[in-house]
């Protein structure tokens, strides 16, 4: 997936904007040191939006590294394979991730509707809406994921009929 596509460039700000949210988590977890600590005033908030944050940043760093392959691998093999095996390695890659992720977009597809039909709540002393979120924002990742995944499946099949590298 080009880097220059208006697709991967708002999936990279967005993953920038989450990065962010590390520091957030960093800032209130201060806070509620120094409440619990300093002033004998424990926080009831701060694990559960720490918590929420993270997954945040995690779920919305899928979309981020896949789109520009830069998650990790372990590349030995594909290493020591000539170039046409390495795209036909790449390709067959692609096409499995791309089953997997169609599976896992329709899975979560239909626990994040559950969760916001039945307005799934946290169940503690706040109870808040956490995880309705956070499952209707994996289902939206991974239909982000099985896009890109699409778009390189259809780039490594034209690596393979132009033997680009």
């Amino acid at each position: 997936m080009s880097e220059n596509s208006v697709s991967a460039r708002i999936v990279g700000r967005l993953g920038k904007a989450a990065s962010y949210l590390f520091l957030m988590i960093v800032a209130i977890s201060a806070f509620e040191v120094l409440m619990r600590y300093a002033a004998g005033q424990p926080t009831v908030w701060v694990h559960e939006v720490s918590i929420m944050l993270a997954a945040t940043c995690f779920v919305i760093g899928g979309p981020y590294v896949h789109r520009s392959r830069r998650h990790i691998t372990i590349s030995y093999l594909f290493e020591k394979m000539s170039a046409p095996l390495q795209r036909w390695a790449r390709l067959l890659s692609s096409l499995l991730t791309l089953i997997f992720l169609v599976f896992l977009t329709y899975a979560t597809s239909l626990q994040g509707w559950q969760a916001v039909q039945h307005g799934e709540m946290t169940g503690t002393a706040l109870n808040w809406p956490i995880p309705a979120y956070l499952k209707s924002l994996f289902a939206l990742c991974a239909v982000v994921m099985t896009v890109q995944t699409a778009v390189h499946v259809i780039e490594d099949a034209q690596r393979i009929r132009n033997r680009d590298t």
